[in-house]
């Protein structure tokens, strides 16, 4: 082999010295990183290009100029392999690298090499080369076979695909990625466009491959973007391994309200199937479940939750959305999350049955204690009655004995009375393990058949009762109940109506109103224990930490006000009794 000096080698050596060692740099010190493989074989190719080259065009005669122009081949032909790897890896795009599948890529490039090691038998990439003196320095000279320009555009198609994955994440991802996008292509550009130049013969230097000059700059921009930038370490690998196969659905609006990204699951939730997503607005992507695209657009909701069916099944889900500012906090969209809770719900659930059941039991528990109590004194009366009415027989007092007979038969009936109210009162109990409406309606139902009074019952949508805790709600229901008692006994009423008002400031308020008689003042309650069961209400308001008001008026009817806190103990508004 024979050499001689050309002094345009430098920029060639410089640029293969830069390639060898970011590849060697690589190796040493970053090889753990992510794409770090990717980096060094790229790095390793296009430093056989460049010292290849430099080796050719110092090269004194035909065979030493073929052999490292053969060599050049290696790097011609895996280099769009290598690259493209790289690109894959930054784009999300790697499963073919991780599956190793790239390499079938390498097929073509691997074909090409052989044929050009054995151009002197086939000539399908070169033929008709010679020695061309008429430059500054000597030239292989020659024409090229149709091999030649199918390894071109089979080249520049995996160079086109490595630029239009990295046009893509320039100009679909936020700022971040476009900068670390940005760098990536101008990287694989100064490799690629000086060779399309070069082949195409638009090249600004004649029969001079100006393409490994670039590779060191290119080298350091591609490392700089990988190294210095966590190109590889930051969101777009961490979106292709925990975003794209995370169970929450992820969704980005930008301020129009259209569709930037979304990832699988949420495409599964709202069954998007392939319908082109990007750039379209959510109202279209989300027309299969349009609560969501209303939530999505209302800019005063950030956490609700969506109930979604989906094959015979319901499904709930939580979800979130969250403003996402620019570099300088200005508001450039919303994060949408979703994140399914039905099993949560169900637990949720299964809980509030549980302390409901539990309410239930202690109200019967109260309903024994007070048995117990007034029965245990009326029953003692009777004995003592009974004894008292025997001795006065026994003394021959038949008309104290009258007397005293006829206050026992009265004391009797009250008893038995108050016995039948008290068992109704535990039937209802168990009536109340059913759920809260349940137990209402069939309280109403039981008072307009006792009563011959319609009930207009209005309970708006929205009241969420498991928002109150079980015992709160049995003694709201004791005292609606208590409420229609006392109409149905003493105001001889046309009409009642309940009505439920919406949450407000921590509180559900519930108003019974009557068009009867109203209340007499001489029955109104005052410590004797008459008015109408008014201090049962009060006890048992107070009992649950709620309010109660009465507003009554001779011959206006009445109403009562119970304003119920969804945590016990929260501050109550005062009694008021109109009379």
């Amino acid at each position: 082999m024979q050499y001689q000096y050309i002094p345009y080698i430098w920029p060639l050596l410089a640029s293969a010295f830069a390639s060898l060692s970011l590849g060697v740099y690589a190796l040493l010190m970053k090889r753990g990183a992510k794409s770090a493989v990717s980096f060094i074989l790229s790095m390793a190719v296009v430093t056989i290009w460049s010292s290849a080259n430099a080796l050719e065009m110092s090269a004194a005669d035909f065979n030493t100029k073929l052999f490292w122009a053969n060599m050049q081949y290696f790097a011609y032909c895996y280099s769009p392999v290598t690259l493209l790897a790289l690109c894959m890896e930054f784009t999300g795009c790697d499963r073919w690298v991780r599956s190793k599948k790239v390499l079938w890529l390498a097929i073509v490039p691997t074909l090409i090499v052989m044929l050009v090691w054995t151009d002197g038998m086939n000539g399908l990439v070169r033929y008709d080369m010679h020695m061309d003196y008429s430059g500054a320095f000597p030239v292989i000279k020659k024409k090229y076979g149709a091999a030649f320009f199918v390894h071109a555009v089979y080249s520049h198609m995996i160079n086109f695909t490595a630029a239009l994955l990295l046009l893509r994440a320039a100009f679909s991802k936020n700022s971040v990625y476009r900068k670390q996008a940005v760098a990536l292509f101008i990287g694989v550009s100064l490799i690629v466009v000086p060779n399309i130049l070069y082949i195409s013969g638009l090249s600004p230097v004649k029969k001079f491959d100006i393409t490994p000059v670039f590779f060191g700059p290119a080298g350091l921009i591609i490392a700089w973007g990988i190294f210095r930038l966590k190109l590889f370490d930051l969101v777009p690998v961490a979106r292709a391994t925990v975003i794209e196969n995370m169970d929450a659905g992820i969704m980005v609006l930008d301020l129009q309200n259209r569709v930037l990204d979304i990832n699988p699951a949420l495409k599964r939730i709202i069954g998007s199937g392939s319908l082109k997503i990007s750039g379209e607005p959510v109202e279209k992507v989300c027309s299969g479940v349009p609560e969501l695209a209303r939530m999505c657009t209302d800019r005063s909701v950030f956490q609700c939750e969506l109930p979604v069916k989906a094959n015979g099944e319901q499904h709930i889900y939580e979800v979130l959305l969250s403003p996402l500012n620019d570099s300088r906090g200005v508001l450039a969209g919303r994060l949408v999350t979703v994140n399914e809770i039905t099993e949560k719900k169900r637990a949720q659930q299964e809980y509030m049955k549980q302390q409901w059941r539990l309410a239930v039991i202690e109200e019967r528990e109260r309903l024994a204690r007070d048995m117990h109590d007034n029965l245990g004194q009326v029953l003692g009366f009777i004995n003592l009655q009974a004894q008292g009415i025997r001795q006065e027989l026994v003394n021959a007092g038949t008309e104290v004995a009258s007397h005293k007979l006829d206050k026992l038969v009265m004391v009797t009936q009250k008893a038995h009375d108050e016995i039948r109210e008290y068992i109704r009162n535990a039937r209802y109990a168990a009536l109340m393990e059913k759920d809260f409406l349940s137990a209402l309606q069939n309280d109403i139902k039981n008072f307009e058949e006792q009563a011959g009074v319609r009930v207009e019952c209005d309970i708006p949508e929205g009241i969420v009762w498991e928002q109150l805790e079980p015992a709160a709600r049995i003694n709201m229901l004791n005292i609606i109940r208590e409420a229609l008692n006392n109409i149905r006994k003493h105001a001889g009423a046309r009409q009642v109506k309940i009505s439920f008002l919406p949450l407000q400031r921590g509180q559900i308020r519930v108003c019974i109103e009557d068009d009867g008689r109203g209340f007499d003042d001489t029955l109104r309650d005052n410590g004797t224990g008459r008015g109408f069961g008014l201090n049962i209400m009060r006890e048992r308001a107070s009992d649950i930490g709620a309010s109660i008001s009465i507003e009554s008026e001779l011959g206006k009817g009445s109403r009562i006000i119970l304003c119920v806190p969804i945590k016990k103990g929260e501050e109550k508004t005062d009694e008021i009794a109109v009379g």
